[in-house]
């Protein structure tokens, strides 16, 4: 599975060029995309801690809005401030991302439930545009264009779960999937994973097509479960040679040093 590699110890090589925000964005929701973007990426690798005065001046903004975007990925559980400490990068783990998988497992299967439960018309003119999206998705995931396979794999369930009708579940959803959206892209970073992603879309897709509650759930909670056991795996692994075993479910990223 391919994972963040850590930063070495040594000067990071210059960052690439950013675009400046476009003017129809204010500064700060520019800097939380970027942000989020390059955590999702890995460009800014967990347990980083993080320059306000570097990351200001790579972003040509001042450090306002700066603040104003890192307190918004906290809320998200991305980066984290800690008294008269830098900001960090939020550390991965296994133990979180099985607090935040087996929500989504339950929650994502109720949703696919009664999203096969819809109405047969609203349903088939849904299928239908599912169908372009998860070509699209293979195509995505068959050309290693990992950022728009993440956006397709968000697309893909939100359009599931939105034939539910049930807003409220929806909301809860989209809190743990900012949280777990992390995992997502370390699980879909890894060629055949994203394929089995591609695959297993399919088979959702199928179920809700025939109407099939729960058939729906059951591969939607298998496909929400399945991931999570792939990333277990994968996250341990990113303990290197020598380091102190970690406990099993608290697997802890050397420390960096700052930029």
């Amino acid at each position: 599975m391919t994972t963040i590699t850590p930063g070495g110890t040594g000067p990071k090589s210059p960052a690439p060029a950013v675009a400046p925000a476009p003017w129809n964005l204010r500064k700060t929701d520019w800097a939380y995309q970027q942000l989020r973007e390059w955590i999702l990426s890995g460009r800014l690798a967990p347990g980083e801690r993080l320059s306000q005065e570097r990351l200001a001046g790579e972003l040509g903004i001042s450090r306002g809005p700066l603040r104003d975007a890192l307190s918004r990925l906290a809320t998200e559980h991305l980066v984290v401030d800690r008294p008269h400490q830098k900001w960090t990068v939020a550390e991965v783990s296994v133990a979180d991302a099985r607090d935040v998988y087996n929500g989504r497992a339950a929650l994502e299967g109720m949703l696919a439930a009664a999203a096969a439960q819809a109405a047969a018309p609203e349903r088939a003119a849904r299928c239908a545009d599912l169908d372009e999206l998860l070509a699209r998705q293979d195509e995505a995931a068959r050309g290693g264009d990992l950022t728009l396979l993440r956006l397709l794999d968000r697309r893909f369930h939100d359009s599931v779960y939105g034939l539910a009708a049930m807003p409220a579940s929806l909301g809860a959803l989209d809190q743990l999937r900012a949280r777990s959206d992390r995992y997502i892209a370390l699980y879909l970073a890894d060629t055949c994973h994203a394929q089995t992603s591609v695959e297993e879309h399919t088979r959702i897709l199928d179920a809700l097509k025939d109407g099939d509650a729960p058939r729906s759930s059951l591969l939607t909670r298998d496909h929400v479960l399945c991931g999570l056991t792939a990333l277990a795996g994968g996250i341990g692994r990113r303990q290197p040679a020598g380091a102190a075993t970690p406990e099993p479910d608290s697997p802890q990223a050397p420390s960096h040093h700052d930029t």
